[in-house]
């Protein structure tokens, strides 16, 4: 593990058995995040965004299970001696250990997309942030009380002493994701998982949670895991960008660079969807063709060839395109920039046969 990175994933393998055959949902994603970082993961739906960030928690849904690869994370834990670092494969741990529970909402902390289904309806808001207070910090109830309503005010809840004792059906969409920010930060974790935390709100709320989030990011200073379909969202808030499709990782670089020099075609039709006020007034707003295929039917080769405007016949539907260093700060996944990468193979017959989806 890089002595600099808070957490590295190398080759993460997830898969879902089912009836209908083995849905491999992420498929060997190499991932590293430095402490106070905010990396963004982009991609559509169905592109194992949220299945990755489930891994580092290991909340997998069943029959969802880790196949290979490694999560190690530098974990801090308490000691006699003040902290003592750790580096820990969560991979390797039982969801249900104390280590895999300590760490879980303690030092990895996690913001769900929809609020309203992640908090107890039955339950009061402010129970529900002590709760979390308690279970890992040794306070008593009314001190874990003071702190739920000193996190609830720093997320911008108003009233935030009257609130506590209010269900999550009495807040709005906004302040219910707020509360949700307060449950996650309540005990200052070192790295915080934000997936798609603004999808279910309208923009002018999207825009207050996301100034909100890079606020606290900042006075936290705790790494950020950022999921989103949206790169309008990512150029915001993110330093760096992964780029995800069918599972892999098929670009990473800093923010700027991938906004300025997109290389692989995923990324480019990525871009090219996205509105730009004042430049794209009265024309057509240009879509990916197609859809992301089904997990249970693989295409041969590059897994985005059946859509790429840029698809070499021969090459991109049988070669499995390997990853490429750009340079120090930029990789990309696609045959287009590998050396050596095989000349096309232009038989009629191969091609239909390479096309066939396996």
């Amino acid at each position: 593990m890089n002595t600099n990175s808070l957490l590295e994933i190398q080759d993460l393998r997830v898969s879902f058995p089912l009836d209908e055959g083995t849905v491999q949902a992420v498929a060997g994603v190499n991932l590293a995040i430095q402490p106070g970082q905010v990396l963004g993961i982009v991609g559509e739906s169905g592109c194992g965004k949220t299945v990755t960030a489930q891994s580092l928690l290991r909340i997998i849904p069943p029959p969802g299970r880790i196949d290979g690869g490694t999560i190690l994370f530098r974990s801090s834990k308490q000691s006699g001696n003040g902290k003592d670092e750790n580096i820990v494969d969560l991979a390797k741990l039982n969801p249900k250990s104390e280590m895999m529970r300590r760490i879980r909402g303690n030092e990895i902390a996690m913001i769900f997309q929809e609020p309203m289904s992640s908090f107890s309806p039955v339950h009061t808001v402010g129970s529900q942030i002590m709760e979390a207070i308690l279970l890992h910090q040794d306070l008593s109830k009314q001190a874990a009380r003071e702190r739920a309503i000193e996190y609830m005010r720093l997320v911008g809840v108003p009233g935030a002493q009257d609130r506590m004792d209010d269900y999550p059906h009495q807040f709005s969409g906004g302040m219910r994701q707020r509360a949700m920010i307060a449950v996650a930060l309540s005990c200052n974790p070192s790295l915080l998982v934000a997936d798609e935390p603004t999808t279910a709100l309208d923009v002018t709320i999207q825009a207050q949670i996301l100034d909100l989030m890079r606020r606290l990011q900042q006075q936290f200073g705790m790494a950020v895991l950022f999921i989103t379909h949206n790169l309008g969202v990512i150029a915001q808030i993110a330093d760096h960008v992964a780029i995800m499709y069918l599972g892999q990782v098929v670009e990473q670089a800093p923010v700027r660079e991938i906004l300025r020099h997109p290389k692989h075609p995923y990324t480019m039709d990525l871009l090219r969807a996205v509105p730009r006020l004042g430049k794209t007034a009265g024309q057509r707003l240009v879509a990916i063709e197609g859809s992301i295929p089904s997990p249970l039917q693989r295409p041969m080769g590059c897994p985005f060839h059946p859509r790429c405007s840029k698809m070499i016949p021969g090459v991109c539907n049988t070669h499995v395109p390997q990853w490429v260093a750009l340079n120090e700060i930029h990789s990309v996944r696609c045959v287009l920039y590998e050396p050596n990468a095989p000349t096309p193979n232009l038989e009629p017959a191969n091609v239909r046969a390479a096309s066939t989806l396996a």
